[in-house]
């Protein structure tokens, strides 16, 4: 059996066996009608689905705000942040390797106006052939 028949089943056995005044009837058919209006208007509203969640009515613009806007900005500012945080790393990388390469050179033996030498590569070539 579906639902709606079980549903106007018991309906029907409760209208039966229930004896109310007519107004009283009639102030419950009322009140189920208001209540099958205001389904049907939430029905019709959009509706964005996330997770964990069946769907979010999105007629109030708080709820965009807090569900749709804030979660990309932040998601924005995050990303923004780990590139200026990748580009500080490079960075520091590429003064290490300055570093590096400077104090090799006041290390060695080598008087630094060799390297200043037009003819050093030419040395170079040579003494390593």
């Amino acid at each position: 059996m579906n639902e709606p028949i079980i549903g106007r089943k018991i309906k029907h056995a409760l209208d039966e066996r229930l004896s109310l005044p007519a107004e009283t009837r009639a102030r419950l058919a009322a009140a189920r009608a208001h209540a099958l209006e205001r389904q049907q208007v939430r029905e019709s509203l959009p509706a964005l689905a996330f997770a964990g969640r069946v769907g979010m009515r999105l007629s109030d613009p708080t709820q965009w705000f807090r569900h749709v806007i804030l979660p990309v900005a932040l998601l924005v500012a995050a990303i923004i942040g780990m590139e200026q945080w990748q580009e500080r790393q490079r960075g520091a990388q590429a003064t290490a390797e300055i570093v590096e390469v400077d104090s090799g050179l006041l290390k060695s033996d080598l008087p630094i106006d060799a390297y200043l030498d037009r003819d050093f590569l030419a040395w170079l070539k040579r003494s390593s052939d």
